[in-house]
């Protein structure tokens, strides 16, 4: 081991607050790097191979590991493997005196995070625990501080939808079941999480700019005048004028203006055509058709789910989205769905 003077540029403090996995097979090398360590780091695990380094992990849960390469039973780099298959944020260094191209071609693969070479100069190694644990620290604060920022977004629309249901009970109910359907089909599909939510949280202000529309038009128990739908139908731009300048991480004001739009452009307010309509969007029509249907009208009763499915079928590919359909009926199938009682 050589050492020279750079550790006077680290935070000590913060060093001892952190849990180190220290994984090597020479007892030698392991002693002396140990003692060195112990000066510095808060907690020092240690283990002889990777396999004994993966149970130390899932026991103690460490903020960085240091491990060597090569190593009976298991090496380091299976090791790394396993504890970035299930917790890839925690930072990994490996020390190795070896210089194959198929070691650093499988490291790059796993996700290692840093190097350093053998023999070890103890000051660069502790400047790269030091670096991988800042850096690891600052993505957490990230991680919360846009945590934060989401949970209030959410809580931002959550409100927006009890001020619709305030004014008009049945939309509310309508949009709480669009989004239960949309998201459902969003599953379906194997979308991302985030999206996903999105996807929930535009459902359930989908409709909120028929607060422009007088009660007695939205309840109307009668067929609409032509003059009374093409009223209704300005919902989606008044919802995007509401929505337009909120900073969201989820195309929200899209989803709005573009959920009564369809594949063939017979929709509305533009006249969008497939895949220039966003596909939260196109999720959001098809689940707002079948609740539609499947739900009491001040004007008609509940038509049915078959008769919703049968709905969407007739439109495949044609004005709903052939991907969307399918998942949807599938969704529609799953017992537990019950989204419609």
């Amino acid at each position: 081991m050589s050492a020279d003077n750079t550790t006077t540029q680290i935070d000590s403090g913060f060093l001892k607050t952190l849990a180190v996995l220290y994984v090597e097979d020479d007892d030698e090398i392991r002693e002396l790097l140990s003692r060195f360590l112990r000066r510095w780091i808060g907690t020092l695990h240690t283990a002889t191979n990777g396999q004994e380094g993966s149970a130390a992990f899932l026991e103690h849960k460490p903020d960085v590991v240091v491990t060597d390469i090569k190593m009976p039973v298991m090496d380091g780099l299976e090791m790394a493997a396993a504890i970035k298959s299930s917790a890839h944020e925690v930072p990994i260094i490996v020390i190795t005196a070896y210089s194959e191209r198929d070691y650093f071609i499988r490291a790059i693969e796993i996700g290692v995070d840093q190097y350093v070479t053998k023999p070890v100069n103890t000051d660069i190694l502790l400047h790269a625990i030091y670096k991988s644990a800042s850096h690891r620290l600052h993505q957490q604060e990230l991680e919360k501080a846009e945590k934060l920022l989401i949970d209030s977004l959410e809580q931002t629309i959550v409100v927006l939808s009890r001020a619709i249901e305030m004014r008009d009970p049945y939309t509310d109910g309508h949009q709480k079941r669009v989004a239960l359907l949309a998201t459902a089909v969003a599953k379906e599909m194997g979308l991302p999480d985030g999206t996903i939510n999105g996807i929930r949280l535009g459902s359930m202000v989908h409709d909120v700019g028929k607060i422009r529309v007088p009660s007695e038009v939205l309840s109307c128990p009668r067929k609409l005048t032509r003059t009374e739908m093409d009223f209704i139908k300005t919902h989606p731009d008044s919802g995007y004028e509401i929505l337009k300048d909120a900073t969201f991480p989820w195309p929200v004001a899209r989803m709005v203006i573009e959920h009564h739009e369809r594949l063939d452009g017979t929709g509305y307010p533009k006249g969008l055509k497939g895949e220039e309509i966003c596909i939260e969007a196109r999720i959001i029509a098809v689940a707002d058709v079948v609740e539609a249907m499947t739900s009491f009208r001040p004007y008609r009763p509940a038509l049915g789910i078959e008769a919703a499915i049968a709905e969407i079928r007739k439109g495949r590919s044609t004005i709903y989205d052939p991907r969307v359909v399918d998942c949807c009926i599938r969704a529609l199938e799953r017992a537990e769905l019950k989204f419609w009682t």
